[in-house]
């Protein structure tokens, strides 16, 4: 099972909380992360790479003020200088100084709801996808009174603020990478997720996303037990959605207006393609039977092995796997998660609040 850590008070004391308690995988990933990103090109150096911090750090402290509170609560903790931390949390906006520009191959989301489900409930989920040195953990919040009051559980890593999740009002959050040419000096991906979590409602989440600058390019899918809506974004511009009854989304921009600005790589992916579109078929085929059975199947799919829902390393093409299958149902308030690819170890309960 995925290693649960529950952290509570104000968000310099979460941050400290955080900090201590992963101090040495704090640590060990910032090297692995400075060691894959100085990879990226023969002039970057941790200085270099640190410094891209200094992109966003204004903007957040403008927009997401509690949020800089932890972050340095947690560079205190881990006894890691806050630039290096709040670099940490920019790991998906540092793929775009990678001078090959490639495709990641990431994550793939769902959202199913209404006529879709044999209840009427929405179930939102997405294989993590992400390279191997990256370690999940769940992280469990509880913010009192702070500016950031909602409860949430959320998959993460160690000294990163935000991640999919689900929060005390039952607003769920799933995420993909998509890359635009567009980025901007928003909030860092992680950063606008937690942000957006701290909602009571969609419409919250909605205002949040068309009102707070974005760092980059991303895909949200974002429900409640009444049903949900997809985002696409770039730094700059977006596309929003309402979702009424299930839908499907990888890595790619499917709408035609936002697909001008995807950054295009030397070789781009195709697998985003059959990703996407397989999901939508899986569900598609149990339509009105869907349950929670019916999507952790889905996320165990194997199809186009070893390109699938469902991504292993052992056929050595990637160094990207499925750390973990994640499904959150709005209703229940309830985080279901697997350790490593959900087809080996099958998926773990996790409610909001440990012990219930």
């Amino acid at each position: 099972m995925i290693k649960r850590y529950d952290f509570t008070g104000t968000p310099k004391e979460i941050g400290l909380q955080h900090g201590v308690a992963l101090k040495q995988e704090i640590h060990s990933l910032y090297e692995r992360l400075l060691k894959r990103y100085t990879n990226f090109s023969k002039t970057s150096n941790e200085r270099s790479i640190t410094g891209v911090a200094s992109y966003y750090i204004d903007s957040t402290q403008k927009y997401a003020p509690a949020l800089i509170e932890e972050i340095e609560g947690i560079a205190e903790g881990s006894g890691l200088a806050f630039k290096k931390v709040f670099f940490m949390n920019c790991y998906d906006e540092m793929a775009y100084f990678n001078e090959t520009k490639d495709q990641v191959n990431g994550c793939t989301l769902f959202l199913t709801t209404g006529r879709a489900t044999t209840d009427q409930r929405t179930y939102l989920g997405q294989g993590w996808d992400m390279d191997e040195f990256f370690d999940p953990i769940i992280i469990s919040i509880n913010a009192g009174e702070s500016n950031h009051g909602s409860g949430v559980i959320m998959l993460t890593h160690p000294g990163v603020v935000g991640g999919a999740g689900i929060n005390e009002h039952g607003l769920a959050l799933v995420w993909s990478t998509v890359k635009a040419v567009d980025e901007d000096t928003g909030l860092p991906v992680p950063l606008m997720i937690r942000e957006t979590l701290g909602g009571k409602n969609l419409n919250d989440a909605v205002h949040v996303l068309l009102n707070t600058p974005r760092a980059s390019g991303f895909n949200f899918i974002i429900g409640n037990q009444y049903g949900g809506f997809n985002i696409e974004a770039t730094g700059k511009k977006e596309k929003i959605h309402y979702i009424t009854a299930l839908y499907a989304h990888a890595n790619h921009y499917e709408n035609e207006l936002l697909s001008q600005y995807a950054i295009r790589p030397p070789v781009r992916s195709s697998n985003t393609y059959i990703r996407s579109g397989r999901m939508r078929q899986l569900l598609e085929n149990d339509f009105g039977l869907i349950d929670l059975d019916v999507c952790k199947r889905a996320l165990c799919d194997h199809a186009n092995y070893p390109f699938s829902i469902c991504r292993h390393t052992e056929e050595g093409e990637s160094t990207s796997m499925t750390q973990s299958g994640l499904i959150f149902v709005p209703e229940e308030k309830m985080m279901y998660a697997s350790e490593g690819p959900p087809c080996r170890s099958g998926f773990d309960q996790f409610p909001l609040k440990a012990g219930t």
